[in-house]
C-alpha cells in the first residue's frame, strides 16, 4: 500500500505543478502497454516462458539534468507454461498482479537506463495440470505480495513515444519450497513495452490565451 500511496502523491504533486504553469518540463504523465515473457524458478517440472500483457500508467519527475524518478501503476500477468512428461504432466500457472515500480532513470541523449524496486499485489491465481498434484496446493499458497527488482533500458522514438526493455526478478519467494524442488518459488521475466506521454495544458497558459 505504501507504493500505491507514493504513486498517487507523485501524481498529485505533478498535476498541481503543471496546473500552476511551474516547471512544465519537470513532470510528465503517460500510459504504457507491452508484452512480457515470464516464468518461475523452484518447480519440480521443466517450465517454459509464458507470454502475458501489461498495461498501466506512469508519472515521472525530473530530479536533475540527467536523472528522473518514475512511478507506475500497472496490471501484469505472470506465471509459467510447461509441457513435461514427468510426474506432473502438462502444467500451467497464471498469476495476475497490480504492481507499482519506483524507478530511477538515467538519460543520455535519446537513450536511458533504469533500475529500482517493485511492490506487487496478487489479485488472481490459476494453477492447472492434466494429472493430480503430488502436493496439497492449499498447504503451499502464493504470497499476496511480490517484492522484486528491475533493470532496464530504452530509447525515445520521438517527444511522445518511448520503447523500453525491462528485466525483473523477485527478491523474496512468492511460494515456499515445493516437494521435489531444490529452492523456493520466484517470479522472473522480461517485458517489452511502449509508452505514450500525455501533455496537459496548464491553467496559466489557458488563462493567457483567454486574455489575448
Amino acid at each position: 500500500m505504501k507504493k500505491f500511496f507514493i504513486f498517487f502523491v507523485m501524481t498529485i504533486i505533478c498535476r498541481d505543478v503543471w496546473s500552476q504553469g511551474k516547471l512544465k518540463d519537470q513532470c510528465k504523465f503517460g500510459f504504457k502497454l507491452g508484452l512480457g515473457m515470464h516464468t518461475i524458478t523452484g518447480y519440480p517440472v521443466k517450465t517454459h516462458p509464458k507470454p502475458a500483457l501489461i498495461g498501466g500508467m506512469w508519472v515521472q519527475i525530473k530530479i536533475s539534468k540527467s536523472w528522473t524518478m518514475q512511478s507506475e501503476l500497472s496490471m501484469i500477468g505472470k506465471g509459467t507454461g510447461g509441457n513435461s512428461q514427468g510426474k506432473y504432466g502438462d502444467y500451467l500457472l497464471r498469476l495476475s498482479y497490480f504492481e507499482v515500480p519506483i524507478l530511477f532513470q538515467y538519460y543520455r541523449k535519446k537513450g536511458y537506463f533504469e533500475f529500482g524496486p517493485t511492490l506487487a499485489a496478487l489479485i488472481n491465481t490459476g494453477e492447472y495440470t492434466d494429472r493430480a498434484f503430488l502436493f496439497q496446493t492449499d498447504l503451499y499458497p502464493f504470497r499476496n505480495k511480490d517484492f522484486s527488482f528491475n533493470l532496464g533500458t530504452g530509447f525515445a522514438v520521438n517527444e511522445k513515444w518511448l520503447v523500453g526493455l525491462r528485466l525483473t526478478h523477485s527478491l523474496f519467494p512468492i511460494r515456499k519450497q515445493l516437494p521435489g524442488a531444490s529452492m523456493p518459488v520466484y517470479n522472473r521475466g522480461i517485458v517489452l513495452a511502449g509508452s505514450r506521454q500525455i501533455n496537459f495544458k496548464s491553467s496559466r497558459t489557458k488563462h493567457s490565451e483567454d486574455i489575448d
